[in-house]
Parts: C-alpha cells; sequence; structure tokens
C-alpha cells in the first residue's frame, strides 16, 4: 500500500510539474516572439516558396524521360509503337527556408535538405506518317510518410505532363536518333511542419513549359537478345508560380502571445514569379536496358544554374516500361 501511495504521489508531482513547465514555456516563448521572429519566420517560408518554383518542375519533367530519342512510329510500323510504364525518383530540394521558419515557430526536427521520392505512370505514343511521338505522365502522391524528417511532416502534390518529340535523325547503322521536342507540366501540392504548439504551411502552383533536345543509340546484343540504350539531352525550362504560404501558433502558445507579444499568433503571404521566367538550363543522361518487349531505364538530371551552393538541385529516375 506505502508503494502504492509513493507511486501516485509521484505521479502527480510529474504532472504538476509537467504543467508548470508548459505554461513557463508559452511565456517565455512570448516574451521572444518579437516582429523579428515574425520577419524571420515570413523570409524563411518566402524562400521556400520560392525555392519551390524551380525544384518541383524538375521533379516533374525527369519522371517521363525515355532512353530511345524517337521511339518510332505508330502508323505505318509493324508493331505499332508504344510504351507505358512507371517511374521512381528522388530530387534533392532545399528546405533551409522551411527549417528557419519553423525553428522560430518552436518547430524542431525540420532538416535543410530533402531527397523529395517521385512516383508516377506514364505513356508515349508513337507519331503517324511523319516520325514524332507523343508522352503523358501522371502522378498524385502523399508522400509525407516517406521523408527523413523528425517531425510531423507533410508532403502531397499532384502533376500532369505532356511532351512532343520529333526525330531529326533516326536510329540508323552508324548514326544515333536525335530529336527535338517541347513540354507542357501543372504541379499542384502542398508541403508543411507542425507540432502541437505551431504550424507552418506551403501551398504551390507551378506551370512549366520547356524545350529540350536529345541524342541516343541502340546496340543490341543478338545472341542474348539485350540491349543496351546511351542517351543524352539538353532542356530548357521556364515557369509560372503562385505559391502562398502561412503559419499559426496554436494553443496556450497563441494566447500567451497574444497577451504577451506585440505582433499577432499567425501570418501570410504569397510569393509568385510574375509570369513565365526563371530560365532553367538541364543536362541530363543515363542507359536503357532492353530485353524483349521490356526496358528499364536509369537517368540523372542536373539544373546547371543550382548545380552547386545549398539549392544542389539533382534529380534521378528509374524507369520500368513495355514497349513494341
Amino acid at each position: 500500500m506505502k508503494i502504492v501511495k509513493k507511486l501516485a504521489m509521484s505521479l502527480m508531482l510529474m504532472a504538476g510539474s509537467l504543467t508548470f513547465t508548459f505554461a513557463i514555456s508559452a511565456t517565455d516563448f512570448a516574451n521572444t516572439f518579437s516582429a523579428s521572429a515574425v520577419d524571420s519566420i515570413s523570409d524563411g517560408l518566402d524562400d521556400f516558396s520560392k525555392e519551390l518554383g524551380f525544384s518541383i518542375p524538375q521533379a516533374a519533367v525527369q519522371q517521363n524521360v525515355y532512353a530511345e530519342a524517337f521511339i518510332g512510329k505508330i502508323f505505318p510500323a509493324v508493331p505499332p509503337h508504344f510504351a507505358v510504364g512507371i517511374d521512381a525518383g528522388l530530387t534533392h530540394l532545399n528546405t533551409s527556408g522551411l527549417a528557419k521558419a519553423a525553428d522560430k515557430l518552436g518547430i524542431s526536427g525540420v532538416k535543410d535538405d530533402l531527397y523529395l521520392p517521385v512516383f508516377n505512370a506514364d505513356i508515349r505514343i508513337g507519331g503517324v506518317i511523319f516520325p514524332f511521338d507523343v508522352g503523358f505522365s501522371f502522378m498524385t502522391l502523399d508522400v509525407g510518410k516517406l521523408n527523413s524528417m523528425d517531425v510531423d511532416f507533410t508532403a502531397e502534390y499532384t502533376t500532369f505532363a505532356f511532351d512532343v518529340r520529333y526525330a531529326i535523325l533516326e536510329d540508323g547503322l552508324l548514326f544515333p536518333a536525335v530529336s527535338v521536342g517541347g513540354g507542357y507540366s501543372v504541379n499542384k501540392g502542398s508541403f508543411g511542419a507542425s507540432n502541437s504548439n505551431a504550424e507552418a504551411d506551403v501551398d504551390f502552383s507551378v506551370h512549366t513549359l520547356y524545350a529540350q533536345v536529345q541524342a541516343s543509340k541502340t546496340l543490341n546484343i543478338p545472341v542474348v537478345k539485350i540491349g543496351f540504350t546511351p542517351f543524352i539531352g539538353l532542356r530548357g525550362l521556364i515557369s509560372n508560380y503562385t505559391n502562398d504560404w502561412s503559419w499559426k501558433l496554436k494553443g496556450a502558445f497563441a494566447t500567451a502571445v497574444s497577451n504577451e507579444a506585440l505582433v499577432a499568433p499567425s501570418g501570410k503571404g504569397s510569393a509568385s514569379s510574375d509570369g513565365f521566367g526563371g530560365f532553367q538550363p538541364q543536362i541530363y543522361g543515363g542507359l536503357g536496358f532492353n530485353f524483349g518487349f521490356f526496358q528499364l531505364t536509369a537517368s540523372i538530371c542536373a539544373d546547371l544554374r543550382h548545380v552547386g551552393g545549398d539549392s544542389g538541385l539533382w534529380s534521378s529516375a528509374f524507369s520500368f516500361r513495355f514497349k513494341m
């Protein structure tokens, strides 16, 4: 009985201590939460919103890369040429702006970098009469649970993209296939970090136009019926984005700031590109492995304007497709 009483007393003291600490923490937070803290939160979320304006487009367009610069015509052709498959990849995302804002909000665990996982489905159809092909890709995903953040983190996005390529040189005995093309993608989604006391969110909407040139050469090994298709390409992107951000304090923290500080416990803003702009030159390449009607493709892409520094904008992709 004495042991039970002692245990009950200890739990009551612990609960009282936690309540006291929580109250002091909220008050202390309010006393340090000044206009400069609000400015840091706004600057961080604004920087992260702008980062998404050129990171998200690369994640989208790198997921619809075919090894062949031109897959062939669907008519007249025997068999008709088309392909369908799935893609998975990673894009490096600089999240230091979000981490800066989260730190000022008392949200710990947001890292400065995230390798954003990407998954999508695509289809490509050969041209009719003329040597062109058309591709479509689509993805909608909640990858909040597939991240390395030590915090309650959300990441959701939907992408639709299409492109057209025209072969100025078809793959032959001596010469590689060379195509030129262009495409469009629309990307929408959100990122956010939160705990029981605060949250920060960014909703993004990015439209991207791009042009590219690609060269490839298929090499077959008839004995084992395996082929290899190395490829390389150059791509240029321009994007139009409107990314809205917001933050707020919750519960006792919001009340304490309202009572103690001379600033509001919430805020919102927007970062936009003011039309299409922000040219992004990219180089990409990789290797396709062909066996029968199937192809595995591995590729990598670097944004030449953001290849170094904090952004370090790199993407990789791995694709598995059925093709004819």
